[in-house]
């Protein structure tokens, strides 16, 4: 992860976690034996809560100051940035910039999330969950879920977006026009190994990340020569 060129990658701690670009998407469990210091009876422990990659909204202005706390609590953190042309004072400037703004993707358990979005955190008031509107409601918080992504398709998503071009679109479902359902992998070029749907976006193939109750991103432009189908996503 530390050669993407297009991303903020944070992670807290002396012995990082690299799941951020794993494509596994099995619970860890952990099957330690503990032994009661007082009966001598051993036990195995509780297979432990798996980490997930959450997405996150920080109010305006303040996605700096959510990374600094979520490195502080060694939560491995994920922001895409891309290119963007700006005219300043009369010139145009190439400006790095989020490709999703006050938007944070964060790879930790349920149960860690509560420590920066739920009260008495001091973050709660403005470090939110991205919920998914087209889930039910949860009945333990009477709110929509929070967006989870999984792992392989987060690293799909990484591997897209740290790809350094200008054309790479972020775009709502109702305006992505699929082929067809099925999935390609890119074979050629810049993007080689991303994982998608095809289709068209600003009159153009392009191949679409989906991801579920948050956004499209389309890559540049995409000649059928460089994809192939595939049956399955795996990895």
């Amino acid at each position: 992860m530390d050669a993407l060129l297009n991303a903020d990658t944070r992670r807290g701690g002396n012995n990082p976690s690299s799941a951020g670009l794993t494509s596994s998407t099995s619970p860890e469990v952990q099957g330690q034996e503990t032994k009661n210091s007082q009966t001598g009876v051993s036990s195995n422990c509780v297979p432990k809560e798996k980490k997930q990659w959450f997405v996150l909204r920080a109010t305006y202005g303040r996605t700096e100051k959510a990374l600094g706390y979520f490195q502080a609590k060694n939560v491995e953190t994920y922001l895409p940035m891309h290119y963007v042309v700006k005219i300043i004072n009369g010139n145009r400037k190439l400006i790095k910039e989020p490709l999703l703004p006050n938007i944070i993707f964060a790879y930790m358990t349920r149960e860690k999330t509560y420590e920066f979005v739920k009260k008495p955190a001091l973050t709660a008031s403005w470090i939110k969950y991205y919920t998914d509107k087209t889930k039910p409601v949860e009945s333990e918080t009477g709110k929509n879920p929070p967006v989870i992504i999984p792992d392989n398709e987060m690293t799909n998503f990484i591997k897209l977006t740290s790809v350094n071009s200008e054309h790479i679109m972020v775009l709502p479902p109702k305006r992505c026009h699929f082929k067809k359902d099925d999935l390609v992998r890119i074979i050629e070029g810049p993007f080689t190994g991303v994982v998608g749907k095809v289709g068209r976006a600003a009159g153009q193939q392009r191949v679409f990340v989906v991801l579920e109750g948050l956004c499209n991103v389309a890559t540049a432009y995409i000649p059928n020569d460089f994809i192939q189908s595939i049956d399955t996503f795996t990895r």
